[in-house]
């Protein structure tokens, strides 16, 4: 028999409704980390959806560039003709530079605030040749070298 001074082996009420607090809180934690990992990505992807936009938009402005480049120059043999040249000059953006052999164009398309797409190409015999195509920060000189020791 039983005596009535003992007590009941088991779990009590008091210890589930802490346990059961417990797990609540930790999922509510584990929601909110959740919802603000997936509201910084969001925001990364918009920042990424509108630079990949703004640089496929300028990649498009700087090949119309080279189309209205080389538009010029199809009806031209002599690729120092003054008249070629001043075509040239009324292309916005576009600089050139004559060499013996051929000519040498390049020009700046900005991106954003911060980078822009450096193109130079070079007209010698039947057609051009891309020699940069690349993208540069605005903010540096595209010849800017760094200081580094050579070793003397």
């Amino acid at each position: 028999m039983k005596s009535r001074t003992e007590r009941p082996v088991g779990i009590g009420t008091g210890y589930l409704s802490i346990m059961m607090i417990f797990v609540v809180l930790c999922l509510t934690m584990l929601a909110a980390l959740s919802y603000s990992t997936a509201s910084t990505e969001n925001g990364y992807s918009q920042k990424s959806g509108e630079y990949t936009k703004a640089y496929y938009a300028a990649d498009l402005s700087a090949k119309q560039t080279l189309a209205a480049v080389d538009n010029a120059a199809a009806k031209y043999d002599d690729y120092t003709d003054f008249m070629l040249l001043a075509e040239l000059d009324e292309i916005e953006g576009v600089e050139y530079t004559t060499l013996m052999d051929g000519l040498e164009v390049r020009w700046v398309t900005p991106v954003n605030k911060s980078q822009s797409i450096s193109s130079v190409i070079r007209y010698s015999g039947v057609g051009f040749e891309v020699l940069e195509w690349r993208t540069v920060s605005a903010n540096d000189p595209a010849d800017k070298h760094l200081n580094v020791w050579n070793g003397e």
